[in-house]
């Protein structure tokens, strides 16, 4: 046969074949996906941050919140003047550190002169040394407080060398005054809760408001100025009957006649620490 004449049977047989409903696929076409709005997120699974903390439920509280208790005040523990609500134009000269046989005399004697009584915080151990002039003291009707058995910084002492240098002094001035002070000045004004806690029981604890800065050695002329500048009516002025700088306290001695003059020209009256805190001022 020839093959112009087999291309034409093979032609017709195609196209008898699809006018009998057997399409031929027509060829594929790629699927356009549809456009993403600008700046919109595309969805998907929210992704875990390993730094971000899991919530958790907020604990239940039952019954009222504890409030968080204040800082204990040591301030509210110590007395460093009179009420300033008292109006009376008194003071008290108060003398540490003593008892001993050169200052704390000199002292006394001036003090007599001039009809004056005054408070002696009194360290333990010079007491028991120097009973003579402890004795001295009493008779003279001066007040008498613990200073402490050797002067040393109670705030850095365990709970049984704190009691003994109180209770010894304690012991000690009781023996010679037949009966308990009641009144403790710190070594250097020195306080913590330990130390006022033991104190409280059985004394009032007295710092200063006026420190004469007769320690430190320096000149009458300004021991002086020091007292006028601070004092006010009920104000505790701070001096010493022994040590000072060096063991010289002749700076003291020298002063105190113009200290007390001062006062008394501008109309101050003596009292010990416990009359002055006490309000109770006796008449003149």
């Amino acid at each position: 046969m020839q093959p112009k004449i087999i291309a034409i049977i093979m032609l017709t047989l195609l196209l008898v074949l699809t006018s009998c409903g057997h399409p031929v696929d027509p060829a594929p076409t790629a699927t356009v996906p549809a456009p993403i709005a600008e700046n919109q997120p595309i969805e998907g699974p929210t992704p875990v941050s390993a730094s971000a903390p899991t919530p958790t439920q907020a604990p239940v509280v039952i019954g009222p919140a504890l409030s968080v208790s204040q800082a204990y005040n040591i301030k509210e523990h110590v007395t460093y003047s009179g009420a300033r609500s008292n109006q009376k134009k008194v003071v008290a000269l108060t003398f540490d550190d003593g008892p001993d046989t050169k200052y704390t005399d000199q002292i006394l004697n001036l003090l007599k002169k001039q009809n004056i009584t005054a408070t002696f915080f009194v360290i333990g151990e010079h007491a028991a040394a120097h009973k003579d002039v402890m004795k001295r003291i009493i008779s003279a009707g001066h007040e008498i407080g613990n200073h402490s058995w050797s002067h040393s910084d109670l705030t850095k002492l365990d709970e049984q060398q704190l009691e003994a240098e109180i209770d010894k002094t304690d012991e000690i001035i009781q023996s010679l005054t037949n009966q308990p002070t009641t009144l403790l000045r710190p070594p250097y004004g020195a306080l913590t809760q330990q130390v006022v806690e033991y104190a409280e029981k059985s004394h009032k604890i007295v710092n200063w408001s006026v420190d004469s800065r007769d320690w430190e050695g320096i000149s009458t002329e300004r021991i002086l100025q020091n007292i006028k500048k601070e004092v006010k009516p009920g104000a505790i002025i701070l001096q010493h009957s022994a040590g000072g700088k060096n063991g010289n306290l002749s700076n003291t001695v020298q002063a105190l006649p113009q200290i007390i003059a001062y006062l008394k020209e501008h109309g101050y009256q003596f009292v010990t620490v416990s009359n002055l805190i006490s309000q109770n001022v006796p008449t003149q």
